[in-house]
């Protein structure tokens, strides 16, 4: 045997090669579904097919908007044969000069950024061509590393072999990122031009194309409006880049570079209906994921409906006009006053409108979802809703209006008070709610108990578990805009709860179905108690707090007030047969707004509803529903001589049996019983209430004295 054969090789040599052949196998693997990937959105060009959205709502299926790119543009991608020359050959003569003679990477610029780098110690530049950049931008992550530097190299020669030099620039072109405007990405020789020449890019001149390409490397930070000399050189460089290369003949390049930068701003095509787009998209991304979307072709099948939706832009943003021209402490804000509108379809949960703030472009943020905030009084139907389920009241039942001590945890008293700190003795449980009372509510409750309470808010599934404090009728758990709606979605649906959606269908590029969403509704309360929770939310409308809805000829809906108790957040939930509208007013950052819900939330909500069509139909009576004449003051059955009578609704077996008292009786017991004033909801507070209140509020959290200072400034008077 010879001395060759004997040598024996370590056993760790096979477990090396295995990890190598491994490592091999998952890169292979790993540029293969990259290729499909190529050739799926880039080759076949996906990526310049529109999506298309259309509407489930009103005439199903009618489009709504057709959008492109990644970036949902609203102007179809660039073409070549579209362009002067001199566009397209400013870019290469900035970015890849040598474009069209290489397969998809450049020697020559790779040795070149390989001997600085190598001096730096880093990466510190990468001689990218256009092939490189599309391959990152759309495909790989931003780290400056050399397995990724290789696995871009690799893809751009793929890239080069299966499309056009003019299909690859027109890719580049369609998708380049030259900076932001109005909180969004510039993305695209055809948004660029608009926005920063006011033109279409085919108008462009050779000086503005150098321009736009001077500022492809750093467009946020080199911009001409930053730094105007700079961008200068950069442009005056390209030029004669161009110049050598023949793309411009001498004459051209002169006359271009004498020219003086100017801007004339301009704007892109604005995508219609944008807070409910951008939570649309996210929705998709949710579903099928980012990389879908960039390849371009669907068709979206969505709950929008235009007309709402354009009604709801409308009500939110002159509600919010309106109202800061009305109070000049509204004005004096640091912040915008804020208004968000979601409309729920309560037959199977489509979301028709949504309205995230009072003006997208200056602030994207949606509050119908990521804004969390104690709703208020809104919060009281479901205090009530466990009281008439439980069957121990009717909307008879007479309450207590009068002080009352409440012992905490923490040996302390509170001492709940009603919006305009008056008692009215006894009341019926319909007029407690109708008019928002606090105090007899927070008896109500603790008769009942808290924790019944609770476990109907579960029911709802609201996000948060709700703790069983004493003031958690009156709504001081917060909760979004989204929970709340889909929560009053029981109502007209008598106890069916359905999850409010967005997105209805997506359709892939040859017609297949890549999502189809599911209905998702549940039973949370009996369909009885249910009635008569919508009979009290209708008495809100016709004799409570929303009464103003009567001016917009809107008597016929049900809904419910939701004031804070420090004047800071003002709602608005109401609903008809097919239509569950939430409306919220406030700012972001909390500031006490001094007004009530009648009279920030109910006007936003009356414009919107009044101008889109909706129906007036009424629930019908499930079978153990009674109905009886009711004296309004005792929570009597009426007879002849009491006041009323009031048409009232019960559960059967809890309808009162005892018949008013009438006569001289009858006035001495309501003299002594029932005397008490007429109750509006104030407009808007006095700052010395507010103060007393905020006092009462932040009492056990701050110094007094700092405190009243702070709001003397704010509020300034």
């Amino acid at each position: 045997m010879s001395r060759l054969s004997r040598v024996r090789l370590p056993p760790w040599t096979a477990v090396i090669a295995v990890i190598i052949f491994a490592a091999i196998q998952t890169f292979s693997v790993y540029l293969f579904l990259l290729n499909r990937r190529i050739s799926r959105e880039l080759v076949d060009r996906r990526w310049a097919e529109p999506t298309i959205i259309r509407s489930a709502a009103g005439r199903e299926g009618r489009e709504v908007m057709r959008v492109y790119g990644v970036g949902w543009g609203m102007t179809p991608p660039v073409t070549i044969e579209t362009l002067p020359p001199h566009i397209p050959n400013a870019f290469l003569a900035a970015e890849d000069v040598r474009f069209r003679s290489h397969l998809g990477v450049d020697p020559i610029g790779i040795a070149r950024a390989l001997f600085r780098n190598v001096r730096a110690g880093g990466i510190t530049q990468g001689g990218s061509t256009i092939n490189q950049q599309i391959i990152k931008t759309r495909y790989l992550s931003q780290e400056r590393k050399w397995s990724r530097k290789i696995v871009e190299a690799m893809l751009a020669v793929v890239l080069d072999a299966r499309l056009s030099k003019d299909e690859i620039l027109e890719l580049y072109l369609s998708d380049v990122y030259l900076g932001h405007h109005d909180g969004r990405p510039i993305l695209g020789i055809d948004e660029a031009s608009r926005i920063y020449f006011d033109k279409t890019p085919s108008r462009l001149r050779a000086d503005e194309a150098a321009l736009l390409a001077s500022i492809v490397r750093a467009p946020n930070r080199d911009n001409p409006q930053k730094r105007p000399d700079l961008a200068r050189a950069r442009r005056n460089a390209i030029l004669r880049v161009m110049e050598d290369r023949g793309w411009l003949t001498a004459d051209e390049a002169r006359a271009a570079a004498a020219r003086a930068i100017e801007f004339k701003g301009g704007s892109v095509p604005a995508q219609p209906y944008p807070y409910y787009m951008r939570a649309l998209r996210s929705e998709i991304v949710r579903e099928i994921g980012l990389r879908r979307i960039v390849e371009g072709g669907l068709t979206i099948l969505c709950e929008i409906d235009p007309d709402a939706q354009r009604a709801a832009e409308r009500a939110a943003r002159n509600g919010a006009q309106s109202l800061e021209a009305r109070y000049s402490w509204i004005r004096r804000q640091a912040d915008p006053l804020q208004v968000a509108v979601l409309s729920v379809d309560p037959r199977n949960g489509g979301i028709r409108a949504l309205v995230g703030g009072s003006n997208y472009r200056r602030s994207a943020f949606d509050r119908t979802t990521n804004m969390r905030r104690q709703p208020g009084s809104a919060f009281k139907t479901f205090a009530y809703l466990s009281a008439i389920a439980s069957k121990r009241a009717t909307t008879a039942t007479l309450l207590l209006d009068s002080p009352v001590q409440v012992r905490l945890g923490n040996d302390e008293v509170w001492e709940p008070q009603n919006y305009d700190e008056k008692f009215r003795g006894r009341v019926t449980l319909r007029e407690a709610f109708e008019k928002s009372l606090n105090v007899p509510t927070v008896r109500l409750t603790q008769e009942i108990g808290l924790r019944r309470v609770v476990r109907t808010t579960e029911k709802f599934e609201f996000a948060k578990r709700l703790e069983p404090i004493p003031a958690l009728p009156l709504g001081v758990a917060d909760v979004t805009v989204r929970e709340l709606t889909a929560a009053y979605t029981a109502f007209p649906n008598l106890g069916i709860r359905v999850e409010p959606f967005l997105l209805t269908s997506i359709r892939g590029r040859e017609g297949k179905v890549l999502f189809a969403s599911k209905r998702d509704e549940k039973r949370v309360c009996d369909a009885a108690p249910a009635y008569v929770m919508h009979s009290l939310l209708r008495g809100v409308v016709r004799r409570g707090t929303a009464s103003r809805l009567k001016r917009y000829g809107l008597n016929y809906v049900a809904g419910k007030t939701g004031t804070t108790n420090d004047y800071r957040d003002a709602w608005f939930v109401g609903y008809t047969a097919d239509m569950v509208t939430t409306v919220w007013v406030g700012f972001d950052r909390g500031s006490p707004l001094r007004l009530s819900s009648a009279e920030a939330a109910i006007p936003v909500w009356g414009n919107y509803m009044s101008s889109i069509p909706h129906s007036k139909k009424e629930p019908e009576a499930p079978a153990d529903i009674v109905f009886r004449n009711i004296d309004p003051e005792t929570g009597m059955v009426w007879a002849e001589g009491c006041p009323g009578p009031v048409r009232d609704v019960f559960l059967e077996g809890t309808a009162p049996t005892r018949t008013c008292p009438r006569g001289i009786i009858g006035r001495i017991v309501r003299k002594v019983l029932f005397d008490s004033e007429n109750f509006d909801e104030p407009a808007a507070i006095t700052f010395d209430k507010f103060r007393r209140w905020a006092n009462d509020v932040d009492r056990n959290r701050q110094n007094v004295e700092g405190f009243f200072e702070r709001m003397r400034r704010l509020f300034g008077d």
